[in-house]
C-alpha cells in the first residue's frame, strides 16, 4: 500500500473562480493525499478580464513566520508544489522553503503559472519570468504551458500549430534551465487534438499523450491539471501516468460545463472528481491488441497483464473468469479492476466477432464473482 503522504502546495486564494489554492486543496484530498497550504495573496475572484478587476491582499509579510513556526514544530512534506506567485521575493521565500521543509527525497513541482495565450499575466514582467526559470531549475518536475514555456527560454510564441521539431528543442531549452522533468502543456500537430509532452531530462526520453480538444476555453484548467498531476504522483503514480490521469480529469471537468454559459469562470471540476478518484483507487490493466491475432495470443496477453506467471493458467473461457477473479500475483481475488483493451478493433477484427462476443460476455459478467470495467 502506498504510504500516506503530505505536501505543501504554495499559491493565491482567488476566492471566486475555481482556480489556485480552491481547486489545489479538494483535488488533491480527492487523491488521497494531505494538502497543506501556504497562501501567497487573497484575491476576491481571479484576473480574468471578464471579472472587470479584482482585490488583491499580498501575503508575502505572512509566509517567513509561517514556514520559521513549521520548522520549529519539525512539520516536513513529501513535496512542494507551487503555483502562481505574486512576487520576485515570493519565489525566493519558496526557494528557502523548499531547501528546510522537505522530506528527504521529497518532490519540487513547480508550475510556472506566469502567462498564458502568449502574453504574461497583470502585474508580471521580464524580471520575473527570470527568476521563475532559476526556480524551474531547481524542481524535479516543471508544468509550463507553451506560453510560459516560451518565455522561460526566450524562444518565439506562435498559436498555429507546432511542428514536433519545435517542441523537441523547446523541450532541451527547458531542460538546460536544469529542472529533472517537463510536462509541457497545450501541444498540437493538428486540429481537433491537444496534448501533453512529457520529457525525462537527464535519459532523454519523450513521450506523448492527446486528447481531443474540446471548444471551450475556459479559467483554471492549467491549476486543475497540476493539482491532478501532483496527487497521482504522490500516489505512486509515474509521470507519465499522472499526466495522462491529470489531462482526462481535466476534459471531463470541461465536458461538465460546456453546455452552462453562465458558468464562464471556471470548470465544475467538482463533478469530474469520481473519475479521479476511481483512477486512483480502482488499479488499472492494459491487453495490447496488436499482440493479439488469435484466441491463443488472447489468452497468452491474459496471462501476462493479469497474472505473475507463477501458476499455470488454463487458456479458456473458464479460466478467463478465474483470472479476472484476482489471485495471481497482480491483483487480489475479487478485488475491481479496470481492464482497457488497446488496439480493439485491429485485434477484434482477428478474433472475428462469435470469439470477441464470447470473451466480452465473460469479461463483463459481475455475477461469478469478479468486478470488471471494460474501456475500449
Amino acid at each position: 500500500m502506498t504510504a500516506y503522504k503530505r505536501i505543501l502546495t504554495i499559491q493565491d486564494i482567488s476566492c471566486v473562480g475555481q482556480c489556485s489554492l480552491t481547486v489545489a486543496q479538494p483535488i488533491i484530498s480527492a487523491c488521497g493525499v494531505e494538502a497543506c497550504i501556504l497562501p501567497s495573496a487573497v484575491l476576491s475572484n481571479h484576473t480574468g478580464a471578464d471579472f472587470h478587476g479584482f482585490t488583491f491582499r499580498d501575503l508575502t509579510e505572512d509566509m517567513p513566520g509561517i514556514a520559521a513556526k513549521w520548522e520549529r514544530e519539525k512539520i516536513y512534506f513529501d513535496a512542494v508544489y507551487t503555483g502562481y506567485l505574486g512576487s520576485i521575493r515570493q519565489i525566493a521565500l519558496v526557494k528557502a522553503m523548499m531547501e528546510k521543509l522537505l522530506n528527504p527525497g521529497g518532490l519540487r513541482i513547480v508550475d510556472p503559472a506566469m502567462a498564458d495565450n502568449g502574453a504574461l499575466y497583470t502585474g508580471f514582467d521580464l524580471a520575473f519570468v527570470r527568476e521563475m526559470a532559476a526556480l524551474c531549475g531547481e524542481a524535479d518536475y516543471i508544468l509550463p504551458n507553451l506560453t510560459e514555456a516560451c518565455l522561460l527560454t526566450d524562444t518565439p510564441y506562435h498559436e498555429v500549430l507546432w511542428e514536433e521539431a519545435e517542441v523537441k528543442a523547446l523541450l532541451k531549452k527547458l531542460a538546460a534551465l536544469g529542472a529533472k522533468h517537463v510536462i509541457l502543456k497545450g501541444i498540437s500537430y493538428e486540429e481537433g487534438r491537444i496534448g501533453n509532452a512529457v520529457y525525462d531530462c537527464a535519459r532523454g526520453e519523450l513521450r506523448y499523450d492527446f486528447t481531443l480538444r474540446v471548444p471551450r476555453s475556459s479559467h483554471g484548467t492549467g491549476d486543475c491539471f497540476a493539482a491532478a498531476f501532483t496527487g497521482a504522483m504522490m500516489r505512486g503514480k509515474s509521470a507519465f501516468e499522472a499526466s495522462k490521469l491529470a489531462a482526462r480529469f481535466v476534459v471531463a471537468s470541461i465536458r461538465a460545463t460546456e453546455d452552462d454559459k453562465e458558468h464562464w469562470y471556471g470548470v465544475k471540476f467538482e463533478l469530474a472528481l469520481p473519475l479521479l478518484t476511481e483512477a486512483l483507487s480502482v488499479p488499472l490493466f492494459e491487453l495490447d491488441g496488436s499482440r493479439i491475432a488469435s484466441l491463443e495470443d488472447f489468452y497468452a496477453e491474459i496471462d501476462r497483464v493479469l497474472t505473475d506467471g507463477s501458476e499455470k493458467t488454463g487458456h479458456n473461457l473458464s479460466a478467463l473468469d478465474d483470472i479476472l477473479r484476482g489471485g495471481f500475483g497482480k491483483h487480489a481475488y475479487g478485488q475491481q479492476i479496470r481492464l482497457r483493451w488497446n488496439h480493439f478493433e485491429e485485434s477484434a477484427e482477428a478474433l472475428g466477432e462469435a470469439t470477441v462476443f464470447r470473451l466480452l460476455r465473460v469479461i463483463l459478467d459481475r455475477e461469478t464473482g469478479h468486478d470488471c470495467k471494460l474501456e475500449i
